[in-house]
């Protein structure tokens, strides 16, 4: 079993997860966001690499306003 904190709340996967797969999960949109792994910001390029055990991940979206 794997943990990760996302947005400070824990969720617990069976293997190893991938960003995407965390996305997918928490029925969340990978357009417009920004994704942080352990407070550095994580490229598009590096969302479809397994995550650590207890890894904490901040999701940022995007809002449209003035």
């Amino acid at each position: 079993m794997t943990t990760v904190n996302v947005n400070n709340t824990a969720h617990t996967f069976s293997k190893s997860p991938t960003i995407k797969e965390v996305l997918e999960k928490l029925n969340i949109s990978s357009n417009g966001i920004a994704v942080a792994l352990d407070n550095n910001v994580l490229p598009k390029s590096k969302w479809e690499e397994p995550l650590s055990n207890h890894v904490n991940i901040l999701i940022i979206k995007a809002t449209q306003g003035g």
